[in-house]
């Protein structure tokens, strides 16, 4: 338990990375075309993407733990019986998908 609650902490590491690589991203739209591609160059480095896959693993691992954790914290009564936590969690990746299929769709048509 307690590695695993270790792992899942580390997890703000990786954070702390994409954030630094998103504001060198919005520095580089500031500062034009040129700069744009620099970081673009930056993105297509084979150890950056390794790197952002590892990121994407440790989102993924953080978000499935809190989704398990949220239902523990809320009481959630219906007809007199409290609700199991399955349907919160359900609930979030759903919610959780479709918000990224909208980013996806805004991102690629608009």
């Amino acid at each position: 338990f307690y590695r695993f609650y270790m792992l899942r902490e580390g997890t703000a590491v990786p954070a702390v990375w994409f954030s630094l690589e998103l504001m060198y991203g919005v520095y580089a739209l500031k500062h034009g075309p040129e700069a744009w591609a620099s970081f673009v160059g930056f993105l297509q480095n084979p150890i950056i993407v390794v790197l952002n896959l590892i990121v994407l693993a440790a989102a993924l691992l953080h978000t499935k733990t809190w989704f398990e954790l949220a239902p523990k914290a809320a009481n959630i009564i219906v007809k007199g019986e409290k609700m199991g936590p399955e349907p919160v969690i359900k609930g979030l990746w759903a919610v959780t998908a479709v918000v990224s299929v909208v980013i996806l769709f805004v991102a690629l048509f608009w």
